[in-house]
């Protein structure tokens, strides 16, 4: 019995967003106030904006000019900056929704949810940027908010654990068991991943070059840092835990092994890996814009063999099918089930979601169609997700754009 999840605007809490924190300003306040209250709210950069702009140079030149001046210069040292650094032009959210692999992240209603590893156990995150737990046990939801918990990008189930969920969010990791846990690192915080084993919980941002290896026992974390690539976008442990798959905002990726944290470098055709998945030998990814499925299993972190490049197991390019529908194309997001006999594919445009059967003939692997599913009433996929512990085969969890989240089970 799984629960039923229909997150409407209705059920939406108001959150305060940037664009109205000017309300709360007081129209009598004076000039230094106003510029006091947008540096405290907005940030310095924003209150220079306030001081540079015309308006106020006809109350107060000298402020304008210093602050145009100021303005000048900062911008200067921004153009520099982002010329060393690429990767962090774009900043907090728009990370975010850069690299999200929930479609039209910014405007979805569910923007990520995850599966409990061990129990039918559902974690959502809202546009609201609260986490509600749902289970299959309990009619009671349980939510999850903290003044810091903004703009939240991903979630993982901690195994081995019954309530112990990460989130990440743009001021960084937030581990909840029934209180907030822990709020530290990097930010914005674009994936979040626990181990198979849920001893270590690895934390990326797409503005920094470092993958932070966190013992969240001990509340120590570990930069694994390389240089090129930009900023690491997002991470996958291999199902034995021996590997990481990170993937960078350009098109470098790396692949880990755990013991000693060495790496592999590797570079996709085209763009950067937008989606990425282990199962039981090796690993599927797919680039952006592309829509072709490369497998990687042939690394001398596989074998004692010389590293060769990825191969191509699936072309998904655009077709219409006989009742008009578009599917294919460039993929933004896919999952295998955990005994990786169903690969689920989330597209760019399509509104479909495409389930694929997979097959491992000693070293060759084997996909084939399954089927298509399709919403309702002009429903398009945001994010898409197979539950850890369905026994009686497989069921992908779809969370559809108005909020409906559909239970696709697959009974063998």
């Amino acid at each position: 019995m799984h629960p039923k999840i229909n997150v409407t605007r209705d059920v939406h809490h108001h959150r305060v967003s940037d664009g109205n924190m000017s309300m709360y300003i007081d129209v009598e306040n004076n000039l230094l106030r106003t510029i006091t209250s947008v540096w405290y709210e907005q940030g310095f950069l924003e209150a220079l904006k306030v001081a540079a702009a015309s308006n106020v140079s006809r109350q107060s030149p000298i402020l304008a000019l210093i602050a145009t001046y100021a303005l000048k210069i900062s911008n200067v040292f921004t153009t520099l900056r982002y010329f060393m650094q690429p990767h962090l032009k774009d900043i907090g959210p728009k990370i975010v929704a850069n690299y999200s692999r929930t479609r039209n992240w910014y405007s979805a209603s569910i923007k990520c949810l995850a599966w409990h590893p061990h129990t039918t156990k559902i974690a959502v995150a809202t546009a609201d940027d609260y986490v509600r737990v749902y289970c299959s046990e309990a009619s009671f939801v349980s939510t999850l908010k903290c003044k810091a918990q903004g703009h939240v990008s991903s979630l993982s189930w901690r195994p081995l654990s019954a309530s112990e969920i990460a989130v990440g969010c743009e001021q960084g990791v937030i581990v909840w068991t029934v209180d907030p846990n822990s709020i530290s690192g990097h930010s914005p915080v674009t994936d979040v991943s626990w181990s198979p084993n849920g001893d270590l919980l690895i934390s990326c941002s797409g503005a920094d070059t470092s993958m932070l290896i966190w013992d969240v026992a001990m509340e120590t974390a570990i930069p694994l840092r390389r240089v090129a690539g930009g900023g690491v976008v997002f991470a996958r442990w291999s199902l034995d835990a021996s590997k990481v798959f990170a993937a960078t905002s350009s098109i470098i990726f790396r692949v880990w092994e755990t013991k000693s944290w060495s790496c592999e470098r590797w570079t996709a055709r085209g763009g950067r890996v937008v989606a990425a998945c282990w199962g039981l030998r090796g690993l599927l990814f797919a680039a952006h814009g592309d829509p072709v499925i490369y497998s990687l299993s042939d690394t001398s972190l596989f074998t004692v063999a010389q590293a060769t490049k990825a191969q191509p197991v699936l072309d998904v390019t655009r077709v219409a099918l006989s009742n008009g529908e578009i599917i294919g194309g460039p993929i933004l997001d896919m999952c295998w089930d955990p005994t990786a006999k169903y690969l689920a594919l989330l597209f760019q445009d399509s509104p479909l979601v495409a389930i694929f059967n997979t097959t491992q003939y000693m070293t060759q692997l084997k996909i084939t169609p399954c089927c298509f599913v399709n919403g309702v009433d002009n429903e398009v996929p945001s994010t898409i997700a197979f539950q850890q512990n369905f026994s009686d085969g497989a069921c992908l969890a779809i969370a559809w754009s108005t909020g409906r989240v559909q239970y696709f089970p697959i009974v063998y």
